[in-house]
């Protein structure tokens, strides 16, 4: 079991998140190397040219994965109806 007052202590005893990042402006970090940018930035990458490109391979990736895993699913759902299908007529 859990020991429900010390579990309170270490709560007790934690500094306030509040005061503790009140000090931090808003700010955001590049996806690829994490360094701080603006939080007006529009998309989560620095303006590094290495960034950028790498930044671009990825989202190419995630697409093309989007596109083979909508694929495989279609297989999967159609060799799952199918014996339905043929068994109905």
């Amino acid at each position: 079991m859990v020991d429900a007052s010390a579990v309170k202590q270490k709560v007790k005893n934690m500094p306030k998140r509040s005061k503790a990042m009140a000090h931090i402006p808003s700010h955001k970090h590049c996806r690829v190397c994490g360094i701080d940018i603006s939080a007006k930035a529009e998309e989560r990458v620095c303006k590094n040219e290495d960034c950028v490109k790498k930044y671009e391979k990825d989202e190419k990736n995630k697409e093309r994965m989007r596109v083979w895993m909508l694929v495989f699913f279609g297989i999967f759902a159609f060799l799952t109806i199918l014996p339905v299908l043929a068994r109905l007529m």
